[in-house]
């Protein structure tokens, strides 16, 4: 028999199996004490996971009636004894008796609530997000554990994984209000790891009495909102060979392409990573006790098209998408398509979502039609969505919460977005105004924005006036949503003779039960100390944890701790608050990827054409570019990439390269203040003489490691022609063997040649070719593609390639970078001077990026060191396998310091604590 047969044969008897009808049945018996032999009258037996039970009368019987499931998982259980099941398949006649087991002495309500503490509390936050609902659920407020407090948390270290276990000495009883149940659940086990969790128990469905049409019409339509997408709406379709008609498509995942990067475009990973699975081809096999083995196909993808949903995964589709893994590689269900034994299925994505307040009992019968399934998200809030993941925020603290005149502000954070999956395509140019309490703008600085981390500094005026400052912090994108959006942090800027009475240090509780331990030690030298700092980041389960942060160790005898500042953890609220937005439409405000040019051209002669091609280079062809007015003849460059100022020259040229028209620039503006300026609470008192003491640039230590080695003559080639490390490379011994399609899947070129996951959905350049040192930038498609199929890989030495680090490149790097090194190829510097001729252009000068001041780290053993408030700082630290350590030269006459960390941990739980260290 071929395989079409047998599969055909199986739903033949898959159809035969449903046909059957139900039979009411009957099952009976006894619950008894186990010790005593006497029987237990009000003891609860009800069948697993069903409305269906009775309660056992004063000679402990009990009888239950009804339309039965053919494989029955009984419940016997009574408070202060131990659950009992007994698992078995109806037959003509069925008796069940229980004997209970007497429990242990139990504590009662009152001693259970008095052990409970803070550990207790995150633990059942935590372990209500896991089991009630997440805690983005629009149930989850119509959800309550009426018990709590019969939990018990416990951290188990054993081999293996460290994880949170929980118990509990009676039932926990549950108000179920968006489905209409009263729920019983008997905890046997829950696990909480460090990137997974599990619970198991039993559970009876008891359905409130609603006598309101209409709360009973809205229950109902939950009830089915709930089935609809949903595993078991799923595995019954695939029962019922239904799956296209139920909107269910089934994806298998393909092995990870290691040279491919993956994009977040659905269309472009079909048939690259996932690949259509036709329905049929999943074997069903009816067993002999009433259920079905279905034989999956390794690990899946479901996308769901009958509902409408926010989706996290993939930027071009807007419904459910999950996946699905059988471990034994099939998975067992009964006739409602309910696994019948549910770690067989491992899910996540949209399915994964599902906790107990969407569980549906499984003797609940689904209509037909769906005609009460209410739209979880509908389209107006799918626009807003759109229009809400293009949302981005900054966030950055400083190296000390106050400042004198003439001192570095050092500053590191990171751009918070409401879609991660945009971080890629939204801004690298971050604006920072330093403000008075008049809203007066005292200093203006720009900033890259590399990766989504900030990183900068600058100088405050020698001359500047004590008094309330503020920093204003935005991109230019972010000008098109609400005010509320751009960030704003306090800046008190003293008399050089005064100081702030400090406050004791107040730390934050702590998401996820992060724990953070610092060890520190001493080290004395001739003429100063050396102090070693090693933090360390436990999660919830004690297991050591990942996080990207920044650092800044102060002498606490100069810097005060002051009450009130803004914390990471404070500034996350934001991704949960909702912006209002009358139609969800964007301003004029566009996307930065670098100092931006604008301007009007404007034609001097009739028979000029509206659309005009505009030459821009900066200095002496530093950078270059050509780009199109539009009709009403405005243009745009962005991309340029140079700090404090430089020359742009702007023209349109044509054939003969001859200018005709004019050119005027755009000037830039500042958003309008409406809002009160932020501002710290504090005393001051004054110094003494030997206390005057400031962050003057152009100081400071860091001990670092090195081994001197004969030196190495690089050449341009060995650095990348000066452009920097790129995000991806493949060298000459991969390129032997790959094939162009392979290579095109490691360069993550997507469809049309652009390379993907970089600024999709906008209209963006051909990546900048350079081939052994020289540029072809701005080609046209043609052009292009001719040009990059005309290489053999076994021909390449190298290929490198740029998408976050293209900044370096200018104009042209917008698209993204593909640098290729031929083995026959010439090695020139694309940097060489070359002269230009400004004749034909009009000049302008033009502002860059603030200059880099880097926190100075280095100085000679034999140097004395400097008492300075600021002893080191670091805005891009990162742990390695949790662990964080690094030294620091100090003053023999430093007693304290106070070390302050904040950032995010690799989860994206944000922490921000400080420790006050007395150095001995």
């Amino acid at each position: 028999m071929n395989s079409y047969a047998a599969r055909f044969l199986c739903f033949l008897l898959v159809l035969v199996s449903l046909g059957f009808s139900l039979i009411a049945q009957t099952i009976s018996g006894t619950v008894k004490n186990s010790k005593t032999g006497e029987p237990m009258p009000f003891a609860n037996v009800f069948v697993n996971n069903t409305t269906i039970g009775s309660t056992t009368d004063k000679h402990g019987m009990y009888l239950i009636t009804g339309n039965l499931p053919r494989n029955i998982e009984l419940v016997a259980s009574f408070v202060g004894y131990k659950t009992e099941t007994k698992s078995f398949r109806l037959s003509a006649t069925n008796k069940v008796d229980f004997k209970l087991e007497p429990l242990e002495a139990m504590l009662s309500e009152v001693e259970l609530k008095t052990r409970r503490d803070k550990k207790w509390e995150r633990d059942l936050r935590r372990f209500k997000d896991v089991f009630l609902a997440v805690p983005d659920d629009p149930f989850a407020s119509q959800l309550e554990i009426k018990n709590p407090w019969v939990l018990d948390f416990e951290t188990v270290k054993e081999e293996g994984p460290n994880y949170v276990h929980a118990t509990a000495q009676e039932p926990l009883y549950l108000v179920n209000d968006a489905l209409g149940y009263d729920v019983t659940y008997y905890l046997k086990d829950y696990r909480f790891y460090k990137n997974r969790s599990s619970y198991v128990g039993f559970v009876f469905f008891d359905p409130k009495d609603i006598s309101d049409s209409t709360k009973l019409a809205m229950t109902e339509a939950n009830q089915e909102t709930s089935y609809v997408g949903s595993i078991r709406h799923l595995l019954k379709s695939i029962l019922l060979a239904k799956t296209a008609e139920e909107n269910f498509e089934i994806f298998k995942v393909l092995p990870a392409d290691m040279l491919r990067k993956r994009t977040n475009l659905y269309l472009e990973e079909l048939d690259k990573s996932v690949k259509h699975v036709n329905p049929d081809s999943i074997i069903r096999l009816p067993l002999k006790n009433g259920n079905y083995r279905i034989f999956w196909p390794n690990d899946t993808e479901i996308h769901f098209r009958g509902k409408r949903w926010r989706n996290d995964y993939y930027s071009d589709v807007y419904y459910p998408v999950s996946w699905i893994s059988a471990p034994l590689g099939y998975f067992d269900i009964d006739r409602n398509g309910i696994p019948v034994v549910p770690s067989q299925v491992v899910l996540s994505g949209y399915m994964g979502r599902q906790r107990m307040g969407r569980f549906l009992p499984h003797d609940y019968v689904p209509s037909e039609s769906f005609e009460k399934y209410l739209a979880e998200v509908d389209s107006s809030q799918l626009n807003y969505l759109r229009w809400n993941n293009l949302r981005e925020k900054p966030y950055f603290s400083t190296n000390k919460p106050y400042y004198y005149p003439g001192e570095t502000v050092w500053l590191g954070g990171q751009m918070l977005y409401q879609n991660k999956v945009m971080s890629d395509t939204l801004s690298r140019v971050l604006y920072l105004d330093v403000m008075n309490k008049d809203a007066e703008i005292i200093q203006s600085e720009a900033f890259p924005i590399k990766e989504g981390k900030i990183s900068a500094a600058f100088i405050l005026p020698k001359l500047l006036e004590s008094g309330d400052y503020f920093l204003r912090s935005y991109t230019e994108w972010m000008r098109n949503f609400s005010e509320q959006d751009i960030f704003l942090l306090p800046l008190p800027v003293l008399e050089k003779e005064e100081n702030i009475k400090g406050v004791a240090i107040s730390n934050p509780d702590l998401f996820g039960d992060l724990t953070i331990n610092l060890k520190d030690s001493v080290f004395f030298r001739n003429s100063f100390k050396e102090i070693e700092l090693s933090l360390s980041f436990l999660d919830e389960t004690e297991e050591l944890t990942d996080a990207e942060f920044m650092v800044s160790l102060t002498d606490a005898d100069r810097v005060s701790t002051v009450a009130n500042q803004k914390t990471l953890i404070n500034a996350m609220d934001w991704l949960d608050e909702m912006q209002t937005a009358e139609n969800h439409a964007l301003g004029d405000h566009q996307i930065e990827y670098g100092i931006t040019i604008a301007g009007q051209f404007t034609r001097d002669k009739k028979r000029d054409p509206y659309i005009n091609p505009i030459t821009i280079v900066r200095d002496d062809l530093a950078d270059y570019g050509i780009v199109q007015t539009d009709s009403s003849g405005y243009f745009r460059a962005t991309g340029l990439y140079f700090t404090d100022s430089a020359t742009i020259s702007v023209a349109a040229l044509d054939a003969k390269q001859k200018q005709y028209g004019s050119v005027d620039l755009g000037v830039k503006t500042k958003p309008f203040f409406s809002g009160s300026y932020p501002k710290l609470s504090y005393e001051t008192y004054p110094r003494a003489n030997d206390e005057l003491r400031f962050d003057i640039t152009e100081d400071y230590i860091l001990l670092e490691e090195f081994v001197k080695e004969d030196e190495k003559i690089e050449t341009m080639e060995d650095r990348n022609y000066g452009y920097g490390t790129p995000d991806r490379e493949i060298g000459e011994d991969k390129l032997a063997t790959i094939s162009p399609e392979a290579l095109a899947g490691y360069l993550g070129l997507k469809g049309g040649g652009k390379i993907g996951n970089y600024n999709y959905g906008f209209n963006t350049p051909n990546p900048l070719l350079i081939i052994d040192g020289a540029q072809y930038a701005y080609l046209d498609n043609e052009t292009y593609g001719v040009l990059i199929s005309s290489f053999i890989p076994a021909e390449l030495e190298s290929i490198k390639v740029y998408t976050y680090n293209s900044t370096t490149f200018g104009m042209a790097g917008v698209g993204g970078v593909i640098m290729i090194t031929t083995k026959k190829g010439k090695r020139i510097d694309p940097r060489k001077e070359s002269a230009f001729d400004a004749t034909e252009f009009q000049q302008f000068r033009i502002r860059g990026f603030s200059r880099d001041i880097p926190f100075p780290t280095k100085q000679e053993d034999d140097q004395a060191v400097e008492i300075k408030p600021t002893l080191f700082w670091n805005a891009n630290a990162e742990s390695q396998s949790g662990v964080y350590t690094f030294n620091v030269k100090i003053p023999q006459v430093l007693k304290r310091v106070n070390l302050r960390v904040e950032g995010l941990t690799k989860d994206g739980l944000a922490f921000e604590k400080t420790f006050e260290v007395t150095v001995k």
